[in-house]
């Protein structure tokens, strides 16, 4: 049994984990939740299961795993013999999650079915970093195995093999002399609230940042933009306005996107310390981070704090960009990965998959716990 973000894409650690555990027993029979609201594919050798269904209960009752990369329901009950691994899916995340939230997320937690987590029923968190297992700790009030593996979405980019890129941009149609850049934003929580998506957090010049790429760095480039799953609906009209810019929402690989990516945008996304696990130049892009840090989520860094050259509008970016230095760039990020205690080894799918595998057939699994269960 498999959740990821609630149904609405097959991606993220579950998906390469599922990858090498079908490898490992090919017949084996795995189900993964899926959102009818959102359409995308599934591998032939994996079953669906309509979120929010009977058979959807059924599965986890009777499931030997369950996995997820977000918070099991706390009304569920897991049985003696099943095993539940847990791996989030934010890594060095700027935004802050569940128990450490404020402001609107905060109160909207409060009202859910999430509130309480479950979190003691996990067999064991997976994280990628000291940074990742203290949340763990703190906001899951998580009290079990913490094995600082290494995130499995994140084995690609840390191999860094070229020819995933190249999939991906065979797949999209990308000349292979062409460099890439990526702009990926986040969700706006205060979205959902007011039934009105505000597009112009989105604001950023792309054309004029196409320019500046190419003074700066030179060759010709494709412009992609990524919007959250959660705004596959809403970003539609997007292209139309900016009909020199690709609209890759719906390309199921984020992973492999990034393989093909030479520059990487974000504001709050995660997705932009995965990116710089390449070793590309990566910028953080962002008009309303007061309002975020304050009143929407909060945040566990300021964003002078990253690596990331930081910009509060178009003019801030382009000053960025022409004043990139990579040699900078890279100590600070080295810096930074150092001081999160980041540990990316390039073979976690391979190593949860095996332990998921051994537990299958019988044996006696245990956990690395790699974090003291009191916080320092």
């Amino acid at each position: 049994m498999v959740c990821v973000l609630g149904g609405m894409c097959y991606d993220d650690n579950q998906k390469y984990i599922m990858e090498e555990l079908h490898k490992l027993i090919p017949d084996l029979d795995i189900v993964w939740v899926k959102d009818p609201k959102y359409e995308y594919e599934l591998p032939t050798w994996m079953r669906p299961v309509k979120w929010h269904s009977w058979q959807w209960l059924y599965e986890h009752a009777t499931a030997k795993i369950w996995t997820n990369n977000w918070c099991e329901p706390d009304y569920f009950v897991k049985r003696k013999g099943q095993l539940y691994v847990e791996t989030w899916h934010g890594g060095l995340g700027i935004k802050k999650v569940e128990g450490d939230m404020i402001g609107e997320c905060a109160t909207d937690r409060a009202k859910n079915l999430f509130q309480k987590n479950a979190s003691d029923m996990a067999n064991v968190y997976i994280s990628n970093s000291d940074h990742l297992s203290v949340i763990y700790r703190r906001t899951f009030n998580y009290h079990g195995p913490i094995w600082k593996c290494g995130y499995p979405k994140n084995d690609m980019l840390v191999q860094n093999n070229p020819e995933e890129g190249m999939k991906a941009r065979k797949d999209l149609g990308i000349p292979s002399d062409h460099k890439v850049l990526l702009y990926a934003p986040t969700w706006r929580h205060r979205f959902s609230q007011e039934q009105h998506i505000d597009m112009n957090v989105y604001d950023m010049d792309i054309q004029r940042l196409k320019k500046t790429l190419t003074n700066k760095f030179g060759s010709e480039w494709t412009m992609l933009i990524r919007f959250h799953p959660k705004l596959r609906l809403y970003a539609k009209g997007y292209q139309e306005t900016h009909p020199d810019v690709m609209d890759v929402t719906d390309y199921q690989d984020m992973q492999r996107l990034l393989m093909a990516t030479d520059v990487m945008v974000s504001d709050y996304s995660s997705c932009i310390f995965d990116a710089a696990l390449r070793r590309i130049p990566c910028f953080t892009y962002a008009t309303d981070f007061n309002h975020y840090k304050y009143e929407e989520r909060g945040v566990y860094y300021e964003m002078e704090e990253l690596p990331f050259p930081y910009a509060k509008n178009n003019d801030e970016m382009e000053k960025n960009v022409k004043a990139f230095d990579m040699e900078d760039y890279l100590k600070k990020w080295d810096a930074f990965t150092l001081r999160m205690g980041l540990n990316e080894t390039g073979h976690a799918a391979k190593d949860i998959a095996q332990k998921m595998a051994d537990f299958l057939n019988g044996k006696t699994v245990t956990w690395q716990n790699d974090y003291p269960i009191k916080i320092p």
